[in-house]
């Protein structure tokens, strides 16, 4: 990646080349540019499938929003400035001070770790703890998904032990932000910044810390930078950066900063605050985006509808309409969506209450925005293996940086747990759900709806062709290579 920054012109470009596993082997080259000036936003790449063919486009504002905090972070200067700007925002911290913690990420959260995978199988390569290897070995579900395992039971103590600082040898600035108090740790010999803390909100696990170190600063014509920089999420990493040049006041192309020609962006400013405030997590998979969604339908029956965030949305959700209550599955990432959601259905099927949430699987992007429902008083079924996920994030403490649905109507969570041998049916006159569990490779917890009256199969992530993926984005496929499906 190389970044430039245009201080005195408010304006910022990244160009990033990344490297994903081909299917006949190796690493397929991605490149991308992004442009900010000021808070307008625009793009220059394919979407990550490679299905959307624009290239120059404007960007999203929950985007455009979390890679300005994202530099900040990185770059400590511009918080500075902000204080040189405005000293009020400032004030002297104590290393004796209690601060809210979040929730941290224990070893079982946090492993094991996908650090590759074969493109044409599926298969992952792990760093993980013996006692996953032992508890996963020999199952199913170990042997559809691991291609090879790598032990390293002190890989998060190891990565954790590398931001800590002594904190009584630093001085500490407490500058206030938005979003949550932003405590800089400066050494008291050298003036440099160690570290800085403050924390944001995490769909799932709600205030998590956000901590920044800093390392191998460098005087660069005057202007001392760091090198290298590790930002952690909840203790656990998120970017790991170094730097290997660093240019200060540097001569700019004449067109380095100029955005494309017609490509008009508009700025949602409410999304954009959102966006500052939560996990940047929680931007990887959110093609519904951050904010408040448009919700639109599509009828598949009389009584079974999906619904999704309009214009774009990765995960559908499947509203079945019985005789006394509504079944949904499948809330998606944004707990703003299930809001939207639920009032479309107080709009559309009144006078009937959400009487089950069902979530296929536990992946962010399809089981994250499951509180709204809970706030509402439904019941969550969900698979048995899973249930400690689940009950994690309906019983997590009250945020003070982000308070969604189920903060402002707290409820406790009624939770049906669907064992592997079991079906859970949701009976009805007309419209009886059953929900089956299902061992895969992709994850041990799948489940799927099936519609018995009607015969209709609602599945999330339990069939993913790669054959509809090569149509939609036009690849070719070399003859000796095989079309993937994960299934």
């Amino acid at each position: 990646m190389d970044v430039s920054h245009d201080l005195a012109g408010n304006r910022l470009k990244l160009h990033t080349i990344s490297q994903f596993a081909a299917r006949g082997g190796g690493y397929d080259k991605r490149e991308s540019s992004e442009l900010i000036i000021g808070q307008d936003g625009y793009l220059n790449e394919d979407d990550f499938l490679g299905i959307g063919k624009r290239r120059n486009k404007p960007s999203k504002s929950d985007r455009t929003a979390s890679t300005l905090k994202t530099e900040k972070l990185l770059n400590p200067h511009f918080i500075l400035q902000q204080v040189i700007a405005n000293p009020s925002l400032a004030s002297v911290g104590s290393s004796e001070d209690v601060y809210p913690t979040g929730r941290r990420f224990s070893v079982a959260d946090a492993m094991p770790v996908t650090i590759d995978r074969v493109r044409q199988t599926g298969k992952r390569m792990l760093i993980a703890t013996s006692d996953w290897l032992k508890k996963s070995q020999g199952t199913r579900f170990h042997d559809a998904m691991v291609e090879k395992v790598e032990i390293n039971d002190d890989w998060l103590a190891q990565w954790q032990k590398e931001l800590e600082i002594d904190a009584a040898a630093h001085e500490l600035l407490v500058i206030e932000d938005d979003v949550y108090p932003i405590t800089l740790y400066i050494d008291k010999n050298t003036g440099l910044i160690s570290k800085l803390r403050t924390m944001e909100w995490d769909v799932v696990f709600g205030d998590v810390p956000l901590e920044v170190k800093y390392d191998d600063w460098q005087d660069i014509n005057g202007i001392m930078l760091p090198s290298r920089i590790r930002v952690a999420i909840a203790g656990a990493p998120r970017i790991d950066i170094t730097r290997s040049e660093l240019q200060s006041n540097p001569e700019f192309a004449a067109n380095e900063f100029t955005p494309p020609d017609g490509v008009e962006y508009v700025h949602d400013q409410e999304v954009a605050t959102r966006a500052r405030y939560l996990s940047q997590s929680l931007l990887m998979f959110g093609a519904a985006g951050v904010g408040r969604p448009n919700i639109e339908s599509i009828e598949l029956k009389p009584g079974i509808t999906l619904l999704y965030a309009a214009p774009a949305d990765g995960i559908y959700t499947f509203v079945v309409e019985q005789e006394n209550g509504i079944v949904v599955m499948e809330p998606g990432q944004n707990d703003l969506k299930g809001e939207e959601v639920i009032k479309w259905l107080s709009t559309n099927i009144a006078d009937k209450p959400i009487t089950h949430v069902v979530v296929s699987h536990h992946h962010n992007d399809h089981a994250a925005g499951i509180r709204p429902y809970i706030a509402v008083g439904a019941e969550l079924v969900v698979h048995k293996a899973a249930e400690d996920f689940y009950i994690t994030q309906t019983s997590r403490p009250e945020s003070v940086v982000l308070k969604d649905a189920l903060d402002r109507n707290p409820k406790p969570a009624k939770i049906i747990g669907v064992a592997e041998d079991q079906v859970f049916s949701i009976e009805d006159s007309r419209l009886p759900v059953d929900i089956y569990p299902l061992e895969m490779a992709h994850v041990p917890d799948m489940m799927f709806a099936f519609v018995r009256g009607d015969n209709v199969l609602y599945a999330g992530d339990l069939y993913i062709s790669g054959l509809a993926r090569d149509l939609r984005s036009e690849k070719k496929r070399a003859p000796e290579i095989l079309p993937f499906h994960a299934a």
